[in-house]
């Protein structure tokens, strides 16, 4: 596992700006750290909370602003990542060889370093067509593994391969896990190639009221014989620990979330096949199935549905009413349903 000095980031943070203007240089190219200008909305229209966090708005235009996703590298060799802890969301998600990859959400805050950024895959369109599409960055993509995005997820899709003005090489990280970005740097994509995009719709009901359910401290969760990961109720928040390790980010500091949701999914082989002759699983994100939703050191269990991709997912509880989230940041753990979640 390769951990860059501290340093090292920093000084890829004075790089960045340099490395993007000097492989690319554009007229037409905003500059890559300046915050887009989102048009304001009028006070009747202006939301009171954030929505992918249900958070009281501190900022409008940024609570105006596009859902940005970003594909984030989450194997041994892509560790310590960055700026998970300032996404809204963070979707992790099955891929070949039993390994997972992730899908980080952000709007309500910025990150100046995210990455390692890798490549997409199909379960991408499904997640999202939820936020309205939005701003997709990624890096690297088969035909087959891009094509659900480019057919129905209505994202702007940034594309490494095609577009490296709007990201930068870590001169300390060997490829395919040096590409990375910021959220100034995506948000001025998305400002200068498609300005008039939507914000993200509410995804979850979102409530301080804790719930008079079972306590869960801690829940593991499984994904293949290779890849688990779990969670540790600290009093105030979870804390991530991956295979066994404690998931710190390059700056030292754990991984942690408000809330972590858990749905059962199922998936199947596609005829894409990596280098090492595994076939690329499409997750599927539409039906139903189990869903567990922890929250304050506790857990509600229920299910999730969601009919087609043009539906949002809603999460119930046995009785059928919607379980709400703390307001905050959460996980999506996609677990495959061969496995379910392990909590106490």
């Amino acid at each position: 596992m390769r951990r860059p000095a501290l340093a090292s980031l920093v000084l890829v943070c004075g790089l960045a700006a340099a490395c993007a203007g000097a492989t690319h240089p554009s007229a037409h190219t905003s500059p890559p750290h300046a915050d887009p200008q989102t048009p304001a909305t009028s006070p009747s229209a202006a939301p009171r909370v954030y929505p992918l966090t249900g958070v009281a708005v501190t900022s409008p235009q940024r609570a105006a602003r596009p859902a940005l996703s970003v594909k984030i590298d989450n194997v041994g060799d892509a560790l310590p990542q960055s700026g998970l802890n300032q996404a809204d969301l963070v979707t992790d998600v099955l891929v070949e060889g039993g390994l997972t990859r992730l899908m980080a959400t952000y709007q309500s805050h910025d990150g100046p370093l995210i990455g390692p950024i890798r490549s997409a895959r199909p379960v991408d369109a499904d997640l999202l067509r939820e936020l309205a599409g939005g701003i997709f960055a990624y890096s690297g993509a088969a035909p087959g593994e891009i094509a659900p995005s480019i057919d129905h997820s209505t994202a702007l899709l940034i594309s490494h391969d095609r577009d490296p003005r709007w990201f930068f090489l870590a001169p300390d990280r060997a490829a395919p896990h040096n590409v990375y970005s910021s959220t100034s740097r995506l948000y001025a994509a998305g400002h200068a190639l498609r300005p008039k995009l939507s914000s993200p719709p509410q995804l979850f009901r979102y409530s301080s009221k804790v719930p008079h359910t079972a306590k869960a401290h801690s829940v593991r969760l499984a994904f293949s014989g290779v890849s688990s990961s779990a969670w540790t109720w600290t009093g105030h928040d979870y804390v991530r620990t991956q295979n066994g390790a404690p998931d710190r980010l390059a700056d030292g500091s754990r991984i942690t979330t408000t809330n972590v949701v858990v749905l059962s999914v199922t998936w199947h082989p596609t005829h894409i096949i990596d280098d090492a002759g595994n076939a690329d699983p499409y997750v599927i994100v539409t039906g139903s199935g189990r869903a567990w939703v922890f929250r304050d050191g506790r857990v509600v269990r229920g299910r999730w549905t969601r009919p087609t991709y043009r539906a949002p997912v809603k999460i119930t509880d046995p009785a059928g009413h919607v379980i709400a989230l703390r307001p905050g940041r959460t996980w999506l753990e996609l677990e495959p349903s061969a496995f379910a979640p392990a909590y106490r």
